[in-house]
């Protein structure tokens, strides 16, 4: 018995749990599986594409999905010479470790201090601005701030596998990647700062129990990151680093079998964090739950922001990056500026 409540501990610890289990790796390669189908569905409902619409229907084309992966993990990896075989490898995986990252910090629910199987970690994970403890891997005053920095660092490693493959396409794709960062950085960070000085905080735990949800405090900073998540991720219709007409595939032209699975798995996966973030600073997170309900709240709210990001490769043709950059720039940016204000007056009245 001992040594069950020994695993019972280490297995539920949140740090272990949060990041490898629920909704870190296992669940989140779940979820990329559930994202491809339902991207590939909702593509066939709108576009009437006979393949993903009819392919295995009576399964609703699970098995499409089954023999798509199995495809890839018995595909050749195809190393292409004149490069570090060491380094090509590393870059997928790399991708995919530091798109899972974030969810480290960013708070999924609160622990009660009794009554439930997380109340063991409540004095542990004890947070003091909200007055309980946070389930997180992390806990720490300045979530927002981890989590937006973790974020940033995620394009450096879509530069490494396009460098890592000495294509010119690869490379092309990359330089477009480094664009359309510093211009949706830039909307993210504002769009979050206009949150913080509302709420004066840089918690994301002590926005998520504010009285009232992001949304509605400051609706131009969630219409705001929600384009920012959609930029910074490659979703429709911005999917300008890949841009397979032009690019062949981006970053990931030259990989294949898992190396290519890993690669593109980094997106949705980074998807997932941002949309985790965006249900706890912009749709009340876990409110009214605690616990483990809480926990799937706020995964079942970002789930549906998931959905919505790959729905719009439906019906959105994709932009140019001449066209995303000063849609950015010239469009977004003031009104970037312009929620920074509203959550400035608004965070008088909050205080």
């Amino acid at each position: 018995m001992d040594v069950l409540a020994l695993l019972e501990f280490y297995i539920l610890y949140p740090s272990f749990f949060v990041m490898i289990i629920f909704p870190g790796l296992i669940f989140a390669l779940i979820v990329l599986l559930y994202t491809i189908w339902f991207e590939r569905k909702i593509a066939a409902k709108v576009q009437m594409r006979f393949g993903p619409l009819y392919a295995s229907k009576r399964s609703g084309g699970f098995l499409q999905l089954v023999a798509d992966a199995m495809k890839f993990v018995f595909s050749e990896i195809i190393v292409p010479e004149q490069v570090n075989s060491t380094l090509f490898a590393l870059g997928p995986v790399l991708y995919l470790l530091v798109s899972l990252l974030p969810l480290a910090a960013i708070p999924l629910s609160t622990i009660p201090p009794t009554g439930s199987v997380l109340s063991m970690y409540f004095h542990e994970f004890y947070d003091p601005n909200v007055g309980t403890g946070i389930m997180a891997a992390v806990v720490s005053n300045y979530s927002l701030l981890i989590v937006l920095a973790l974020e940033a660092v995620t394009p450096v490693f879509v530069l490494f596998t396009a460098w890592v493959t000495n294509n010119r396409f690869a490379l092309l794709g990359a330089v477009r990647e480094g664009l359309l960062s510093v211009s949706y950085d830039v909307l993210l960070i504002m769009a979050s700062l206009s949150l913080a000085i509302e709420f004066h905080t840089l918690d994301v735990a002590k926005i998520v129990e504010a009285p009232i949800p992001g949304f509605v405090a400051n609706p131009f900073a969630a219409f705001l990151f929600l384009v920012g998540m959609l930029i910074g991720t490659g979703r429709f219709p911005f999917d300008i680093v890949e841009a397979e007409s032009e690019l062949v595939a981006g970053p990931y032209t030259e990989y294949s079998g898992l190396l290519f699975v890993l690669s593109m798995g980094g997106s949705y996966i980074g998807t997932f964090a941002y949309s985790i973030l965006f249900a706890d600073l912009f749709l009340g997170g876990w409110q009214p739950f605690t616990g483990y309900y809480g926990m799937i709240f706020t995964v079942f709210k970002a789930i549906l922001v998931l959905m919505f990001a790959v729905f719009m490769r439906s019906v959105y043709g994709r932009y140019r990056i001449d066209q995303a950059l000063r849609g950015s720039w010239k469009y977004l940016f003031p009104l970037a500026l312009l929620s920074i204000v509203i959550g400035g007056v608004v965070g008088i009245w909050i205080r």
